[in-house]
């Protein structure tokens, strides 16, 4: 082996070395900075190779560096998420519902606080201030409305005889 083979292959090794070093950094660095420099890296790796080798061991070994970013890809998909690291950066908690639907409001009577055009706000005699949505008609304000209809964060309201 010549001088010049070793110190291509350590430049090469080098390079996937600080790659892999770099997308395993991604976890904790965010912002895609690290991953961006460790792909930066694996590009290097394979330049020199088809720089200093011939082309089919040239070849080889960019396939190796694809493979060897594929696996560590789909490692990181497959045992990351389950990880106790990741536990630090995945909120298990949630804000709200999105099923927020309110059948309790059915049959319930208020005043219209605004024009409903269709949209506005209503005061229900049970103290709640609710946005709501009218049948379609223009609802003046001062109005009594009875709710209608609740579909999902929807209460459609229909101004009272």
């Amino acid at each position: 082996m010549s001088r010049t083979y070793v110190i291509s292959m350590s430049i090469i090794v080098t390079l996937l070395v600080v790659g892999s070093l770099l997308l395993l950094a991604e976890i904790f660095i965010p912002g895609m900075i690290a991953g961006t420099f460790g792909a930066i890296c694996f590009l290097f790796a394979i330049v020199a190779a088809y720089r200093e080798f011939d082309a089919p061991d040239s070849h080889y070994l960019a396939i190796g560096i694809i493979l060897l970013a594929g696996i560590e890809f789909i490692a990181w998909l497959r045992f990351f998420p389950d990880s106790k690291l990741a536990e630090r950066f995945v909120s298990k908690g949630s804000i709200g519902t999105l099923g927020n639907e309110r059948p309790d409001l059915v049959g319930q009577k208020g005043v219209a606080l605004t024009d409903l055009r269709p949209s506005g706000a209503v005061r229900l005699d049970s103290g709640g201030k609710i946005d709501v949505v009218s049948e379609g008609n223009l609802i003046e304000r001062d109005t009594r409305v009875g709710v209608i209809d609740v579909e999902g964060l929807r209460v459609v309201v229909r101004q009272e005889d």
